[in-house]
């Protein structure tokens, strides 16, 4: 790859950067898939208020050099409508579409989901149509369970890593 790509833990030293990251690539990723106030209402400030009421532990960035390129979220337990205290989530993953494609993604996937201490029990959720995510998830092991969920802003299906045992996981 011939960059210095590191994964780091959020701080509060990266705090501005990262909320710059989630509304680029809010707007690179949503853009023409959703409607256009829910890209529109995420900006640098919106994304930081919202970073700092999460555990900076459950954020990791990647970085090359001083710049902040992608990011991810995860949660221990997963969020309802999952109710199997197992399972872990993946709550947002996001790179630059500059550093798409280059590995980094599947390099922060994978340190999102051994970060959870449950790599093997991961749910993710993402916008019906994003067809280019779908893909990236699938390559990665993950497959839709037939879950949907309605949002104000667009409709998500949920994928996992694993085969449920019960409509109740």
């Amino acid at each position: 790859m011939g960059m210095d790509v590191r994964i780091v833990r959020l701080t509060d030293g990266w705090l501005d950067r990262k909320a710059q990251l989630h509304a680029q690539t809010w707007h690179e990723t949503y853009a023409g898939l959703l409607a256009a106030p829910a890209v529109a209402m995420v900006t640098p400030e919106f994304a930081r208020r919202c970073t700092i009421r999460h555990d900076y532990a459950t954020c990791l960035l990647v970085t090359v050099g001083d710049r902040a390129v992608g990011y991810a979220e995860f949660l221990v337990p997963a969020r309802p409508p999952v109710t199997d205290p197992t399972c872990a989530e993946v709550a947002s993953l996001y790179v630059l579409r500059s550093h798409q494609c280059l590995g980094i993604g599947r390099r922060l996937l994978r340190a999102a989901m051994e970060a959870t201490g449950r790599p093997d029990r991961i749910v993710l959720w993402m916008f019906a149509g994003n067809d280019r995510a779908l893909g990236f998830y699938r390559h990665m092991g993950f497959h839709p369970t037939g879950r949907r969920q309605h949002e104000d802003i667009g409709d998500s299906i949920e994928l996992a890593n694993f085969t449920a045992q019960s409509a109740d996981y």
